[in-house]
């Protein structure tokens, strides 16, 4: 008995041997070499590898790709490519040799160059003098983050070098993000900074680095003023300007008052036409504060020590009095255009009437004179009608205003880089070279939507060049909105039909604003080895893109990595930007995969129910040997009858 059961041992042990040699993946004899042994490749690149043994034995060799399987080669080499589309691809030679076979995996490593590198103030725009002010550089989607190398640049020089090798080796696009922190005076003010981003190999050497767009740093302080008071001297009736000379960062705007009274004044110089004893008060401000200046005005009374003689010649009426009729009596003409009006009088003892002008002029001794010129291109004209008669002179001036449309009308930000939600902004609408501007009327638009309007109180009648600005608070839903002025002429009745206008370009506001989650289930159900978490439909925003982490049982994980059941749980993102940063939770149950029974399987099964019957055949034989019984043949004769069992001596019938 003890032989009997030694025998199926042995078959068992054979069977062992045997899947133990079908299972044999540990290194080859010898070794395949993979050429290139390891693969730095840019995302969606195709890379060719060989792989080679210097086995001279009859064999199968082909290369995987993840669960693809190449074109099997008898050879001892083989060459396929590898498409770096996954972060998770896999590759590996297989030698095949009888019932055993060998691998060697390729090592794969890709990387994919930053989309985008902005850099941008944190919070306020624009610097404050003697206040940290705090820049950032927003590296977006590059991968992978622990070669990421960050340099920071002032006027051209490098000024500091970040690294991120401290992070956990990971798989995948992500955002990062270093900040710069620097005090300034208003000396600096237009210091430009700017940002590169690379990715460092190492011994394999570095990227291209991608860098940002240049940012001048603009340092605001508060309106000041070079002195506080002034004495002003003159006499009775003199023209005397005020100046009040300030500066300050944005520039200052002015205004004048006198006894209490605003003076309607907006220039920092006041034209005073006839000077007398008074106190004038500048006040120059910007959002930072105001600051006055006091103007003390004393003048020396005129005396008058005697009358002019009596007059002989007439003396010109006042136009009540002048009997001289213009048609048309106003005309506005644009700059440049002709001009024509008719002067008229019923006037007796007619000497000679005409028209005194820069261009145009004529005289007549007839009752009727016309001003007519092809072109007005003079801004100091000033056309007059004038008539002599026997007994008096008087004229009548024309009343002509000149216009002209404005060169250009453009929107821009005060301060510059990307809008902060919650933080207030100024936009400035540049008019150039635009006039009368007293009848200038700034009509500001955020998209169809008329928001402000400003009229101008400047008395210049020559073209000049004004602006008008917009205070404005945005929130997150005004990124990508529209902002708009308008410049428009109201010229009165005796104006153009249509009013002239000239309109900016939009100006598309970027606002930054803080991470939100849109859409995340609150639960999900996965089946194990076929979801991961990156496949959960949650859609996040935030501007600049946030950065999204996930995190189980407080460990960062591959988003991408398929779970398993084990691993059913809570599953936590951080959505993350400069700005801050928020979490949300998904309730993740992994469900077990349905079973699948493939070609191998069913092999194994035939292999064993084999080895099973061979074992039965062989212990049937091995009784039969020690005369404990035998197998015949029941297979019928031609007469239809079986070979009868017979009876051994120790009693079994065979």
């Amino acid at each position: 008995m003890l032989t009997a059961t030694m025998l199926p041992l042995k078959m068992l042990g054979l069977l062992m041997l045997f899947f133990s040699m079908c299972d044999a993946d540990g290194e080859c004899l010898p070794e395949l070499i993979l050429n290139p042994p390891e693969v730095l490749g840019e995302y969606g690149d195709t890379v060719t590898v060989n792989c080679s043994s210097a086995d001279s034995d009859n064999f199968e060799m082909y290369g995987m790709v993840g669960n693809t399987q190449w074109q099997p080669e008898y050879e001892n080499s083989v060459t396929w490519n590898v498409t770096l589309s996954d972060w998770n691809v896999t590759a590996e030679c297989v030698k095949q040799l009888n019932n055993t076979s060998c691998r060697k995996e390729l090592k794969i490593r890709i990387y994919q160059n930053p989309e985008e590198v902005v850099v941008g103030p944190t919070k306020n725009a624009s610097a404050l003098e003697g206040t940290q002010y705090q820049l950032q550089c927003d590296v977006l989607n590059v991968a992978p983050v622990q070669h990421l190398t960050v340099s920071w640049y002032r006027d051209g020089e490098t000024i500091r070098t970040d690294n991120f090798t401290h992070l956990n080796a990971t798989k995948g696009l992500a955002s990062e993000s270093s900040t710069l922190t620097a005090t300034f005076s208003r000396a600096e003010n237009g210091a430009q900074f700017h940002c590169g981003a690379h990715l460092d190999f190492g011994e394999h050497g570095s990227k291209p680095a991608v860098n940002s767009s240049v940012h001048a740093v603009s340092v605001h302080y508060a309106a000041e003023l070079k002195n506080q008071t002034e004495y002003v001297d003159g006499n009775e009736g003199d023209h005397v300007t005020l100046k009040c000379e300030a500066e300050g960062r944005p520039a200052p705007v002015f205004s004048w008052s006198l006894d209490g009274k605003n003076l309607m004044e907006t220039t920092s110089d006041l034209n005073i036409t006839l000077a007398t004893n008074a106190i004038y008060i500048c006040t120059a401000s910007n959002y930072l504060g105001n600051t006055t200046k006091l103007f003390n005005v004393y003048v020396m009374k005129t005396n008058v020590m005697g009358a002019p003689s009596a007059i002989t010649t007439p003396e010109p009426s006042t136009p009540k009095d002048c009997p001289l009729v213009l048609t048309p009596a106003k005309i506005v003409v644009r700059f440049g255009d002709p001009a024509e009006v008719e002067c008229s009088t019923s006037a007796k003892g007619l000497q000679r009437m005409g028209w005194e002008a820069p261009s145009g002029a004529t005289a007549s001794e007839t009752n009727v004179t016309i001003w007519t010129v092809d072109q007005v291109k003079d801004w100091a004209t000033d056309p007059l009608c004038y008539l002599n008669t026997k007994d008096k002179q008087c004229s009548v001036k024309l009343k002509i205003t000149l216009y002209k449309t404005a060169d250009s009308v453009s929107v821009s930000a005060l301060d510059q880089g990307p809008m902060v939600e919650g933080t207030e902004y100024l936009l400035k609408c540049d008019i150039t070279n635009v006039a009368p501007v007293q009848k200038l009327k700034v009509t500001w638009y955020r998209g169809n939507e008329t928001v402000e309007t400003q009229m101008f109180n400047d008395t210049s009648e020559i073209p000049v060049n004004v602006s008008s600005t917009f205070r404005i608070t945005p929130e997150r839903d005004s990124d990508g909105e529209l902002f708009r002025c308008d410049a428009k002429l109201h010229l009165g009745p005796n104006g153009p039909k249509h009013v002239p206008t000239k309109s900016s370009s939009p100006f598309k506001a970027v606002v930054h604003y803080k991470p939100l989650v849109k859409t995340c289930p609150g639960s999900y159900a996965g089946v194990e080895q076929e979801f991961s978490i990156d496949k959960l439909s949650c859609d996040f925003a935030g501007n600049p893109p946030p950065t999204v982490k996930w995190y189980y049982k407080e460990k960062l994980i591959n988003a991408s990595q398929p779970l398993t059941r084990d691993q059913s749980g809570e599953y936590t993102a951080q959505i993350e930007n400069h700005l801050g940063s928020i979490n949300t939770s998904v309730l993740v149950s992994i469900e077990y995969r349905k079973p699948v029974v493939g070609k191998a399987i069913w092999w194994l099964i035939i292999l064993l129910v084999f080895v099973i019957v061979f074992i039965a055949i062989g212990v049937a034989q091995h009784y039969k040997t020690h005369g404990q019984y035998s197998f015949v043949s029941a297979k019928p004769d031609n007469d239809g009858s079986g070979i009868p069992m017979t009876t051994q001596p120790n009693g079994v019938s065979v």
